[in-house]
């Protein structure tokens, strides 16, 4: 994966993860910078893994838009009495967010395989607290060309607060259409002929569920460490892709990350 841009959003993911299980009375403006150095797959179904030094950048509340992780969103509902015990929150609004893409050079099991670009994927998100638990719903269609597919994730996650400190756990399934997935896990008739791998066509549906621990650290009242990990394993006849069945896939993969940034709050 050669895309500059795509390794920026994507260090970005230590920000927020899909159920941000926190709500909070009143939203102050602020913009985090900072660093953070992230291990990854080198693509989705490789068992070889990558790590990348990256910058880091984050806002909220910027003329009323929000950048976390790989999405920039805007709040048009957002009702509730907060989070805890006897407390319930919604949130809902537009969704712009980006995902990265693969090159055939990546490995020689790709190769003869077309490229796939970075997808803007214009969509929503649904987001709400019920007590301690947080659950999100996102997706969207991407518009410019990348993986061309409709894709969704429906999470769930809780928050342990401590004494300058937190703890989030999370889990999430990912939904996608044929489009999406024909692209990432399958091999259609024309690429078999040019590479090594056999024809291999896919349907819709759940083909990913993850498992993410998230925790932060706050150094002073400007300065935090937040560090990630997260598990993912492909689910069903997606494991029998053969870029997953090659001798350097693999049906899972770990995300890990671990940033430090100032947050300037305006």
């Amino acid at each position: 994966m050669k895309h500059a841009l795509s390794l920026f959003i994507l260090a970005a993911s230590i920000g927020l993860v899909p159920a941000q299980a926190q709500a909070e009375d009143e939203k102050d403006s602020s913009v985090d910078v900072g660093g953070a150095v992230l291990i990854r797959p080198a693509y989705v179904g490789s068992d070889q893994t990558r790590t990348n030094l990256l910058p880091y950048l984050g806002f909220e509340n910027i003329y009323g838009i929000d950048m976390f992780g790989l999405a920039l969103s805007a709040e048009v509902i957002d009702i509730g009495t907060g989070m805890g015990p006897g407390k319930w929150s919604l949130r809902a609004g537009p969704r712009l967010g980006f995902d990265f893409g693969r090159d055939s050079d990546d490995s020689p099991t790709l190769a003869g395989l077309d490229d796939i670009g970075v997808s803007a994927i214009v969509g929503g998100y649904v987001r709400s607290t019920v007590s301690i638990l947080g659950f999100d719903i996102s997706g969207g269609q991407d518009v410019i060309g990348g993986h061309e597919g409709f894709v969704a994730d429906f999470s769930v996650g809780t928050r342990y607060p401590g004494d300058g400190w937190y703890i989030q756990p999370i889990v999430t399934l990912s939904w996608a259409d044929a489009t999406y997935t024909q692209a990432i896990y399958g091999v259609g008739a024309d690429a078999a002929m040019r590479s090594i791998l056999p024809e291999f066509n896919t349907n819709n549906g759940f083909h990913q569920a993850s498992a993410t621990l998230l925790g932060g650290v706050e150094l002073d009242e400007d300065w935090s460490l937040t560090a990630l990990v997260s598990y993912r394993e492909a689910l069903g006849d997606f494991k029998d892709s053969p870029i997953i069945q090659a001798e350097d896939g693999s049906a899972s993969g770990v995300f890990a990350t671990l940033g430090i940034s100032r947050r300037f709050s305006f």
